[in-house]
């Protein structure tokens, strides 16, 4: 198992947010992690990402403990955080954006390549490359960061509510790239208020309430579970 996530409990000061928390991602694995708002997702991601300490518990990436380690020893590692607050550098182009995404893998050597494939995905961000990150609309902005978390060339993708506030049209975007992504064998760990859209892209799922998994299936089986969806999702 690629990503093992053990009984993690995590705290904002005297808030305990997760309780005991346990997930795994398999190699090449999509999987929906779902709740309400103020559930405990991404403190969950945050977590895993190491941008938040857990009080207990254990993550293993690889079979390695990363628990104790910092973000950007995680990163190096394989993981990419996909932030729900986008946080594109707003007064750098969208292409600069994108080289210092490569910098760490092989210093921009290979950039002519991973620019091809970005644009392929996202053809947008080719007529948007000399304008600033501030520049760009909601949408172009989700597409830059996605677009930007590829650039260290993940095994995982930590993907926290992709679609929020988007035009229906940038929503299909996104969908299709994440399912571009799946297929490249990406594994990925997927928030997103969109629950049907979710299950589409993914093979399994977890729902979360007050900081606990409280189910955990395949998203097939949950799509037909309307009981289930209702109780802790409330759609």
């Amino acid at each position: 198992m690629m990503l093992q996530v053990e009984n993690v409990n995590t705290r904002y000061g005297l808030s305990h947010v997760l309780h005991d928390v346990s997930l795994r991602v398999g190699e090449g694995e999509a999987v929906a992690f779902l709740g309400r708002n103020g559930a405990g997702k991404t403190t969950t991601l945050k977590t895993i990402m190491g941008l938040l300490k857990p009080s207990a518990g254990k993550i293993l990436m690889d079979g390695e403990d990363i628990t104790p380690r910092p973000a950007h020893f995680i990163a190096q590692k394989g993981i990419s955080l996909i932030p729900e607050d986008r946080q594109v550098f707003p007064n750098l182009t969208v292409f600069e954006n994108l080289k210092i995404s490569r910098l760490p893998v092989d210093g921009g050597k290979r950039l002519d390549e991973f620019l091809d494939w970005i644009f392929s995905l996202f053809p947008r961000l080719k007529e948007r490359i000399n304008n600033k990150g501030s520049q760009l609309s909601g949408g172009e902005q989700q597409m830059l960061t996605m677009a930007r978390g590829l650039g260290t060339q993940p095994k995982l993708m930590l993907v926290d509510e992709p679609t929020e506030g988007l035009m229906p049209a940038y929503v299909e975007t996104i969908r299709d790239v994440l399912i571009e992504i799946r297929n490249k064998g990406i594994a990925i760990l997927l928030v997103e208020q969109r629950f049907r859209m979710a299950l589409s892209i993914t093979q399994r799922a977890y729902l979360i309430e007050k900081g606990q998994i409280r189910w955990e299936g395949s998203s097939a089986r949950l799509i037909e579970d309307e009981e289930t969806r209702v109780r802790y999702l409330g759609v």
